[in-house]
């Protein structure tokens, strides 16, 4: 037997089938029938509702069975229940309706915003999630809706101590309990005999119950210069600076961290205090600042250490070849006749050495000399980066006037590097001459 609600159905299509078709809102939303050839399913057009309207099982808007899907793939039903009209087929004059014809009735595009009615509680926040919502609680609070307040357990008090709540009982997000040990004893690990916890949103507390053990420290337990702290079965001493030792009895000497490095001699004064005797060129309480005025120590050019092999040149005169760039040694380096800016002479020191100044004289045997200068310098030949003013622009070095004159340039700064590289920019005479020495500290 055909239901009362599929007659009123039925009939409202029957005389209204050529035009728009209006149907009670508590039943189904208005829509738009044309219509069809026999077999084929009619064309259904959503029509703008108005939100909020009371449904067949309740709720907001007109929400029928959950699942089913409105034209254009978008969430709900009406209230027509199509369980109703299976197998049902209505004969419209000569166009026959299959029961695709009656389910597509039930069929709306009604997108409910689920957070309008406001179920978050506790100031938690909606999130719409399609068919559903979520709320986002705050840290007091948790649930599908945020009504459940967040509690901890409170635990048994320690052996040898209480607790200031009872045991079992339930305390809320964030609020504190406190463990006490009996006198004559103290929390192990600490150097007091009671310890604070907090609930936490995770329903557990900050500190796990304490340890009460005996009190075995006493004034003399850390020989006056340190913290006694019982731990489980023994004491430690957490030692002053300056002192160590199972009972901090020892005074530590401060030289033995080797504050002063290679660049001066540690003294022991009184306590943890020092003095370091710096070396020539360096000063600060660790020797930590380089003179670049009084680092007179050579790499080896004058002296030979620096090899033959380790000078080399862009190019060179026959007979003068680079390795005549020893500062005070006869002759020197010249370069090929029509020197070209950026002609350069080259030391590789092998090892990676911080360098403070560059000394140069020019050929002894002539005018031949270099005015100025660039120093480049890196840990490989083809990255090597060129000496800087405070301006980021390249440093120019002013050289020699004569051909005899030792002429010294301090860097602005140390520089560590392998390789050190003179370009030359201007000369006197018809060759670019140098001989050469580096410093260090």
């Amino acid at each position: 037997m055909i239901s009362p609600r599929i007659l009123w159905i039925l009939l409202m299509t029957y005389f209204s089938w050529k035009g728009v078709m209006t149907l009670d809102r508590e039943a189904c939303m208005p829509i738009r029938l044309s219509p069809s050839r026999q077999d084929s399913l009619p064309d259904v057009e959503t029509l703008r509702i108005q939100r909020g309207l009371p449904g067949k099982d309740g709720g907001i808007g007109p929400v029928g069975p959950q699942g089913a899907q409105g034209p254009r793939g978008l969430p709900g039903t009406c209230a027509c229940d199509p369980s109703e009209i299976a197998q049902i087929h209505v004969f419209l004059g000569n166009v026959t309706a299959k029961l695709e014809s009656l389910i597509a009735l039930h069929h709306y595009a009604l997108k409910v915003d689920q957070c309008d009615h406001m179920p978050c509680k506790n100031g938690g926040t909606c999130i719409n999630d399609g068919n559903s919502y979520i709320c986002n609680c705050t840290d007091e609070y948790e649930g599908h809706d945020c009504s459940i307040r967040i509690q901890c357990v409170v635990p048994s008090a320690p052996n040898n101590g209480t607790i200031s709540r009872e045991s079992g009982q339930l305390v809320l997000y964030k609020e504190n309990i406190t463990y006490r040990c009996n006198d004559r004893h103290v929390v192990a690990y600490e150097v007091n005999n009671f310890l604070v916890a907090t609930c936490q949103k995770t329903k557990q507390w900050t500190k796990d119950t304490p340890v009460c053990v005996v009190d075995d420290c006493n004034p003399d337990s850390c020989s006056g210069r340190g913290t006694c702290i019982n731990q489980i079965g023994r004491t430690i001493c957490e030692c002053d600076e300056g002192y160590g030792g199972s009972d901090c009895s020892v005074q530590n000497n401060p030289c033995d961290l080797s504050p002063c490095g290679q660049k001066g001699v540690c003294v022991r004064e009184e306590a943890m205090n020092y003095t370091c005797r710096c070396r020539a060129g360096y000063h600060g309480k660790n020797c930590e600042t380089i003179i670049a005025s009084d680092c007179v120590r050579a790499v080896g050019m004058e002296d030979g250490r620096v090899g033959n092999n380790d000078i080399t040149a862009s190019r060179s005169l026959g007979g003068h070849p680079p390795y005549k760039a020893r500062l005070r040694q006869t002759g020197g380096w010249l370069s090929q006749r029509r020197p070209r800016r950026d002609d350069w002479l080259q030391v590789d020191l092998k090892t990676s050495t911080t360098v403070v100044a560059v000394a140069t004289q020019g050929y002894s045997g002539g005018s031949y000399w270099t005015i100025s200068y660039k120093i480049a310098h890196g840990f490989t030949e083809n990255d090597l980066q060129i000496i800087q003013n405070n301006e980021g622009q390249d440093l120019i070095f002013q050289g020699n006037r004569d051909y005899n004159s030792v002429v010294r340039n301090n860097f602005p700064a140390p520089v560590t590097a392998r390789y050190f590289r003179l370009l030359v920019q201007t000369w006197n005479g018809i060759f670019a001459a140098l001989r050469v020495e580096y410093y260090i500290c």
